[in-house]
């Protein structure tokens, strides 16, 4: 998917998927409002709920990864609070995004993209690039 979707898993999605309405746009002769307004982005908890379903990975082992409280976790996956930015990219790290996914998944949480004239996120890009696993980029980002 594209611009607000990164790549979600398509079972149960509910918001249109970007290229098909990218598509539509493109193809139809007259411009379709309604389509543009009921085309909605996935909420970032859903988005990452989607991923930990793809990834088979349980909320409990991400919880854990992140090194937060576990209410606060569940919180966060629940979408009853939002992920801070260091969290997003984590969560990159352990749903294994390539650099096009990191920035859209960053994007539909509201949040800036990496930029690489910033010394973190050219350590993240890197690492994206490079494919490093999570506990490996952790270390390379972040010292942990």
């Amino acid at each position: 998917m594209t611009l607000f979707c990164a790549r979600a898993p398509r079972k149960g999605r509910t918001a249109t998927d970007t290229r098909d309405l990218e598509r539509k746009l493109r193809e139809e002769s007259a411009f379709d409002e309604d389509a543009v307004l009921g085309a909605k982005a996935p909420q970032i908890h859903a988005l990452i709920n989607g991923y930990l379903a793809d990834k088979n990975l349980s909320q409990a082992e991400v919880i854990r990864k992140l090194n937060v409280e576990r209410s606060y976790g569940y919180q966060l996956l629940n979408g009853r609070r939002v992920p801070t930015r260091e969290q997003l990219i984590k969560l990159g790290f352990l749903f294994g995004l390539d650099l096009e996914e990191m920035q859209r998944f960053l994007k539909t949480a509201g949040k800036p993209v990496l930029y690489v004239r910033s010394l973190t996120d050219a350590r993240v890009f890197y690492a994206v690039e490079h494919g490093f696993d999570f506990d490996r980029a952790c270390e390379f980002v972040w010292g942990e």
